[in-house]
């Protein structure tokens, strides 16, 4: 488990969604089974995942027609979503009283946060 942990982290993924497979379940395809268990998620957007490799069904990679058995544990692993770190400024107007080196005074308007 280790090692597919670093594998993850390796490949920038985390865990998304993890399902174990309830004991009375009975046969069904994956990609069926992911739509009825997940919400707001279109039956397209399922397979491509499974087609990318991003639906594991205890820890390895199937199709889409595998057929979900009991206790099966399933996970969705997806890239971690693009992140802006940039820090952009805004303008926002100061009223600065005073300025040097060491020391800025600026006058805040009652009511500012």
């Amino acid at each position: 488990m280790i090692e597919d942990n670093q594998e993850l982290e390796e490949q920038d993924l985390y865990e998304h969604l993890r399902i174990v497979v309830d004991k009375g379940q009975s046969l069904l395809r994956l990609d069926k089974f992911l739509i009825i268990r997940t919400e707001n998620t279109s039956r397209n957007r399922i397979q491509n995942a499974i087609d990318a490799g991003n639906v594991l069904v205890n820890e390895k990679v199937v199709k889409a027609s595998y057929k979900v058995k009991p206790l099966d544990v399933i996970s969705m692993v997806l890239p971690h979503p693009p992140r802006d770190t940039e820090v952009y400024p805004e303008n926002i107007p100061i009223d600065i009283i005073y300025e040097d080196d060491d020391v800025i005074m600026v006058n805040k308007a009652a009511g500012m946060v």
